[in-house]
């Protein structure tokens, strides 16, 4: 199998839509350039973006908004509520539908761009998360046996200062395949955290930082946020499809890349891998 990180990435990223990306964010707040990271940390980031999600023919990681949205996720808690989960149902992206379920010149406000207040639990997880055990009376509930809870903002900033010291050659100066090498020797802590933000990055509600221009969803050809026009509408006799995305009927022609032999076998090392198995 020859398939690339990108050709991944783009193959599975609607599963990371669902899976990562509802569940964090920044977005909202002011990016917060220079005052997080040093122009070296900033350059050694969009590189490991890159290296993450290799730019070609459509962007990288880096253009794909990670430093925005990191920046943005850091600062989540400068906003009340804080800038954790977006608002709905609607954002700004689709007209509101006439009553034969035909888009009309009309849009509503964007609710995605504002942000709902979390309840007790859920500020404490993601106050631990963002801001770490010095964010919380008494610190992380496990602290005694686990150690504190390092900031995120930490976190990036030890790794990339750690590889940018360690650094046989400057960043700058290497290939690209040195380059992924390089990153792939890094402590997997911080490569799964880059990764993990990166992802989110791309695929995320640009509402969160990044996804900048919808560039993200349209190199894994991901709708997006569908209301409040939607696919189906009910007139008050029957329900309205909309003819270029039809609900109950085929499609022929649509799939704007189809599954070659690379992906199909994928498909069935991930079906296998879940205990499953493929019939076609």
């Amino acid at each position: 199998m020859s398939l690339s990180r990108r050709e991944l990435f783009r193959w599975m990223g609607s599963l990371a839509v669902v899976l990562a990306v509802p569940a964090c964010g920044g977005g909202g707040g002011k990016a917060m350039g220079d005052s997080v990271f040093t122009a070296d940390e900033l350059d050694a980031l969009a590189r490991f973006a890159d290296v993450i999600l290799p730019e070609d023919d459509q962007p990288g990681g880096a253009k794909l908004g990670t430093v925005a949205y990191i920046e943005q996720l850091i600062a989540a808690f400068a906003s009340t509520p804080p800038a954790i989960y977006g608002n709905g149902p609607f954002s700004d992206r689709n007209p509101i539908p006439d009553a034969t379920g035909q888009p009309t010149a009309s849009f509503p406000t964007n609710d995605f761009a504002t942000f709902v207040e979390l309840d007790r639990v859920a500020k404490a997880s993601w106050l631990l998360f963002v801001q770490g055990s010095a964010a919380l009376p008494g610190g992380a509930p496990n602290e005694a046996l686990l150690g504190p809870v390092v900031a995120l903002e930490d976190q990036l900033k030890a790794g990339l200062d750690a590889a940018i010291a360690n650094a046989p050659q400057p960043l700058a100066n290497m290939t690209a395949d040195e380059l992924e090498t390089y990153f792939n020797g890094q402590p997997e802590a911080f490569t799964d955290l880059l990764i993990e933000l990166v992802t989110e990055a791309a695929f995320a509600a640009p509402e969160y930082g990044g996804n900048p221009g919808l560039a993200g969803w349209d190199m894994i050809h991901f709708e997006g946020d569908s209301l409040p026009l939607g696919y189906s509408q009910w007139n008050g006799t029957a329900h309205v499809e909309r003819p270029e995305a039809p609900l109950s009927t085929p499609n022929p022609g649509a799939d704007p890349e189809p599954l070659d032999d690379d992906v199909h076998q994928l498909l069935v090392l991930v079906v296998e891998a879940l205990a499953g198995r493929m019939t076609t």
